[in-house]
């Protein structure tokens, strides 16, 4: 295996070869590039073993650069064996094997071996940004092999100090670094793979007060060197909002073999402040996107000019499209984690389906747009979603999916149907799938809301009910749950003595009672319906 060669083309747009550098030796290597390290990257598709099982990842095709996460070398080269002449410029893989790097690279793929501590999460994120970076990065930036402004800084400080620097946000992930050598510590390493330092090296910066120095004043804050901990010196400071007190994240720079220079900590201090202006601009950016979505979802109003919200979001505005609602299966399930920890999980999982969908939470409910999708791929990507839910976060997550072919301008209605039927599952969840279509949910949804109206108007109540249950508590009774088991089974007195476990002649007593009690007859068609509708009630 070998590190990338620097790339040749000098142009502004991001290629294979600068992308490899700013994601730095820590992360990845390049085992093989065929084709050289020009080939552009301008998309990114993370395809996992269940989309390969379900067929849902055909959307990578479409992407320069496809991340294959947890795909043993079998899935892999059979998935490649489908792609055709549509290939990525290169498939990121931990720990590829000889016979998948032989058929990638016969195809013209690269092969870029990902470290195997590394967090796929991390790599996507960190590969995501400087793709956005790129977009808006000067070309000076991108011709120093680091793309956009958070990697350019990061690597201007350490050129100019001598050291090794990184930057992370309030909650200590990593945003951007400086080109990482042999004398990164353990430290910087794992905090660039995604995963947490020691937790004794944490502990003994906690228990020194690094952490709470940083997020209370504004200076720069040494650390010395524990050899026994592996942590190498190192300064940092506070990165915080421009004119405001509020902590973004801080600015961390290791020494390496050689001293700081005599200026470090006022090029830190200025640096955090250019980074404090980055890092605020493109907290912006989302906002604005975030709110772009919302507002074709029909969540902000009325939906007008649906061609400029098409592109801003850059989706196509004819085709099928679909939406897909996740809410909690109870009121329990929904809250922040739905929409805080598990959001970002959620959009990787729709990026691998397709690249092109976008995603927004919106109070304890998120949603996905799928512009151009087949419904059938679209459901069979809700139930693993579901299903991963579960599995990895420990949620009870319901999804509902509509569609249509009439393009954007029916996403609107497609969320207003799917929040219906996520508000008639809170009330009629045994009835509800945990994955369904609006379609298969029509019943259930008419029938919760048309009980809801009810349950909002007592007068709508038979009164007769009510007595009914009031006998029950006063003489411990069960005339309602026979009642409601009778008409369940469409008046089948064995059928529905089968199901309370007594036998039809105790049932027949119990309507007799009934009726004597109230003067409910449920040999009437109509006296029927209002008694079921005000019992589900």
């Amino acid at each position: 295996m070998s590190q990338p060669n620097g790339p040749t083309s000098t142009s502004g747009s991001l290629t294979l070869g600068r992308l490899l550098l700013a994601l730095d030796g820590t992360l990845v290597t390049l085992v093989e590039a065929p084709d050289g390290l020009d080939q552009p990257v301008s998309s990114v598709a993370l395809l996992d073993a269940d989309d390969l099982l379900l067929g849902v990842g055909r959307a990578a095709r479409a992407a320069e650069l496809a991340l294959l996460v947890g795909v043993d070398a079998d899935q892999a080269i059979a998935w490649l064996a489908t792609l055709g002449t549509r290939t990525p410029a290169a498939i990121l893989v931990k720990l590829p094997d000889v016979e998948l790097v032989r058929r990638a690279t016969g195809g013209g793929i690269a092969v870029v071996a990902v470290d195997p501590h590394a967090r796929w999460e991390r790599i996507y994120n960190l590969v995501g940004r400087v793709l956005e970076q790129s977009r808006t990065g000067s070309p000076e930036s991108m011709a120093s092999g680091t793309a956009g402004d958070l990697f350019a800084l990061a690597q201007a400080v350490a050129d100019r100090t001598g050291g090794l620097v990184s930057i992370e946000d309030a909650d200590s992930h990593v945003l951007a670094y400086s080109r990482s050598d042999e004398e990164a510590d353990t430290l910087r390493r794992l905090s660039i793979l995604g995963r947490e330092g020691p937790p004794e090296m944490l502990d003994w910066l906690r228990q020194w007060g690094v952490f709470n120095a940083l997020r209370s004043r504004a200076e720069v804050v040494s650390v010395a060197e524990r050899a026994d901990l592996g942590l190498r010196p190192r300064i940092a400071i506070g990165i915080r909002e421009p004119g405001a007190a509020t902590y973004l994240g801080t600015l961390w720079l290791q020494q390496g073999a050689e001293q700081l220079s005599d200026d470090a900590g006022p090029v830190i201090t200025g640096a955090a402040a250019v980074a404090a202006r980055i890092i605020a601009r493109s907290a912006a950016v989302p906002s604005v996107h975030g709110e772009q979505v919302q507002r074709l979802l029909g969540l902000r109003g009325e939906v007008v000019d649906i061609p400029y919200l098409a592109s801003a979001l850059a989706l196509p505005g004819d085709g099928p499209v679909a939406v897909v609602g996740f809410g909690g299966q109870d009121v329990a399930d929904a809250g922040a984690v739905l929409t805080g920890s598990y959001l970002p999980a959620l959009t990787l999982h729709a990026s691998a389906f397709r690249p092109d969908s976008v995603t927004t939470a919106a109070g304890d409910r998120v949603y996905v747009l799928f512009p151009r999708t087949d419904a059938g791929a679209t459901m069979r990507w809700a139930r693993v979603t579901v299903a991963a839910a579960k599995r990895q976060f420990g949620l009870r997550v319901r999804g509902v999916v509509a569609d249509s072919p009439a393009g954007l301008g029916a996403v609107a209605g497609l969320r207003g149907d799917v929040d219906r039927v996520l508000d008639a599952a809170l009330r009629e969840g045994a009835h509800i799938d945990a994955v369904s279509t609006v379609e298969q949910s029509r019943t259930p949804v008419l029938l919760g809301e048309i009980v809801g109206l009810i349950a909002d108007n007592p007068d709508l109540i038979d009164p007769r009910v009510a007595q009914l249950r009031e006998h029950d508590l006063a003489h411990d009774s069960a005339l309602v749950p026979s009642v409601r088991a009778y008409l369940d089974a469409f008046g089948d007195v064995r059928a529905a003595a089968g199901d309370l476990h007594v036998h039809p002649n105790t049932l027949r007593y119990r309507l007799r009672r009934v009726r004597e009690l109230t003067g409910l007859d449920l040999g009437d068609q109509s006296t029927r319906l209002v008694v079921a509708l005000a019992l589900r009630v």
